[in-house]
C-alpha cells in the first residue's frame, strides 16, 4: 500500500506543476482572449508549433537517453554522459540555426512568423533541452518536489511577464512571446548552473562512444518526434494556410480546453513511468495482471473525463473566453477525446521504452503522422476547423492502437487474460 501512496503523492505534485506550467496558456485564456484578436492568438499558436519543431532537431532527442542511463551508470559516468549530450546539443543547434537562415523565406511563409522569432525559437529549444535534462534527473531520482518547484518557478515568471507586457506595455502577441522566451531562457541557464553545481555535468574523457550511445537512442526518436508533431501540430498549420490565423486562434482555444485532459494524463505518467520501469525490472515478481487491470480502469476514467468536459464546454466557454472565441465550444469534443487517446498511448508506450525499441515506435508514429497530413487537409476542406479536430482525434486513436499492438509484441502483458481470469 505504501508504494501506491507514494505513487499517488508524486502524481499529485507533478499534476500541480503541470497545471501551472503546461497550463499557462489555459490559465491566461480569460485575459488574453479579451485583449488579443484571434489573429494574434493564431500567431502565438504558430510560435508554439515552431518551437516544438525546432526542439525535435536541437539535441536530436538524446536527452531521453539520460532517464535510461541514470539506472545503469554511476554518478561520474552519468555526468560525462550528460556532457556528451551537451556536445550533441551544441552541434545540432548550430546546424539548425544555419539551415533556417539559408531557407528563411520558405520558413517565414509557412509559419507566418518573422525571421527573428524563428531564430529565437531555435535558441529557446536548445535551452529547453538543458532544462529537460535537469527535470528528467529530478523525475527518475524521485525528487518530485524539486521537479515541481523548478516548473512552477518558470511558470510564475512566464505568466507575470506575459501579463505585464500585454496589459501594461501593450505589446499584443509579441508581449506574450517575450514573456515566454524570457522565462525559458532564464530557467535553461539555471538548469545548466544546477547541473554543474550538483556534479552532473562533466567533460567526457572519451567523448566518441558516449555520443554514439546517445545518438543510438536519440536519432530513432527524431522521426518519432516529427511524427508526433505531424499528429498534434499539422492541424494548426493547415488551418492557418486554408482558413487564416484568426480561425487558427479559435481552434487553439479548443485545443487548450482539451489540454486539461492532457495535463492530467501527462502528470500521472511522470509518476507512473518510473514506478512501472522498476516493477518490470524485477522480472520474477511483476504483478502483471494487477498492472493491466489498473490500466483498463485508467482508460475508462480518462475517456469519461474527456466526455464530461466536452459536454460542459458549450455552457462554460462563453463565460471563460472573449466573445470572439466562444465558437470554439463545438470543437472541444474532438480535442478532449484526442488528448484522452494520447493519455492511453502513454500507458502502453512505456513498455516499448523499457525494451529500448524506440526505432519501431518511431516507425509507427511517423507513419501515423504522415497519414494525418492528407487526412487533415481533406477534412478541413470538407468541415472547416471541425475537420481538423476530427483528424486530430482519429490520428491519436490510431497512434494509441498501433502502439498498444507494438507494446504487446515487444513486451507481452496479459491484456486479455487479466479480464477473463478473475483469480
Amino acid at each position: 500500500m505504501k508504494p501506491i501512496k507514494k505513487l499517488g503523492g508524486s502524481a499529485g505534485i507533478y499534476l500541480g506543476a503541470n497545471v501551472l506550467n503546461a497550463g499557462v496558456p489555459f490559465l491566461l485564456l480569460p485575459v488574453l482572449t479579451r485583449v488579443l484578436s484571434p489573429a494574434d492568438y493564431g500567431a502565438i499558436a504558430m510560435f508554439g508549433i515552431v518551437l516544438s519543431i525546432m526542439g525535435a532537431f536541437t539535441g536530436l532527442s538524446v536527452h531521453g537517453a539520460v532517464s535510461v542511463r541514470y539506472f545503469q551508470m554511476d554518478k561520474e559516468r552519468l555526468a560525462e554522459y550528460i556532457g556528451a549530450c551537451m556536445a550533441v546539443l551544441l552541434i545540432s543547434t548550430t546546424l539548425v540555426f544555419m539551415t533556417v537562415l539559408l531557407f528563411a523565406q520558405p520558413a517565414i511563409e509557412l509559419s507566418g512568423l518573422p525571421l527573428d522569432w524563428l531564430l529565437v525559437a531555435i535558441v529557446l529549444s536548445g535551452l529547453q533541452f538543458i532544462a529537460n535534462i535537469r527535470l528528467v534527473l529530478y523525475q527518475v531520482g524521485g525528487q518530485a518536489i524539486r521537479y515541481g518547484a523548478f516548473q512552477i518557478g518558470q511558470t510564475v515568471l512566464n505568466a507575470a511577464l506575459s501579463l505585464f507586457l500585454v496589459l501594461s506595455v501593450g505589446l499584443a502577441w509579441q508581449g506574450r512571446l517575450i514573456g515566454q522566451a524570457t522565462a525559458m531562457a532564464l530557467f535553461g541557464a539555471t538548469a545548466f548552473f544546477l547541473l554543474r553545481r550538483d556534479g552532473l555535468l562533466l567533460r567526457p574523457q572519451n567523448l566518441k562512444p558516449l555520443v554514439a550511445d546517445a545518438l543510438r537512442f536519440g536519432l530513432p526518436m527524431v522521426p518519432h518526434t516529427l511524427g508526433a508533431l505531424l499528429i498534434v501540430a499539422v492541424d494548426r498549420i493547415v488551418i492557418t494556410k486554408l482558413l487564416g490565423l484568426a480561425t487558427a486562434g479559435i481552434y487553439m482555444v479548443a485545443l487548450q480546453m482539451g489540454q486539461v485532459v492532457g495535463l492530467l494524463t501527462d502528470s500521472f505518467n511522470k509518476a507512473y513511468a518510473p514506478w512501472l520501469m522498476k516493477r518490470l525490472a524485477d522480472k520474477e515478481n511483476v504483478p502483471r495482471k494487477a498492472i493491466v487491470r489498473g490500466t483498463y480502469i485508467y482508460f475508462g476514467v480518462v475517456i469519461g473525463v474527456a466526455l464530461t468536459i466536452s459536454m460542459l464546454a458549450p455552457w462554460l466557454l462563453p463565460y471563460f473566453v472573449g466573445k470572439s472565441f466562444s465558437s470554439a465550444a463545438y470543437l472541444v469534443i474532438y480535442t478532449t477525446l484526442g488528448f484522452a487517446f494520447s493519455g492511453c498511448y502513454y500507458m502502453v508506450t512505456n513498455y516499448i521504452f523499457f525494451e529500448s525499441k524506440t526505432a519501431l515506435l518511431a516507425g509507427i508514429t511517423a507513419a501515423v503522422g504522415l497519414l494525418n497530413v492528407p487526412l487533415t487537409i481533406a477534412l478541413v476542406k470538407m468541415n472547416g476547423a471541425a475537420g481538423a479536430g476530427m483528424a486530430f482525434m482519429l490520428t491519436q486513436l490510431a497512434s494509441f492502437a498501433c502502439t498498444w499492438w507494438l507494446a504487446h509484441r515487444t513486451h507481452p502483458m496479459p491484456w486479455l487474460r487479466a479480464i477473463v481470469d478473475v483469480t
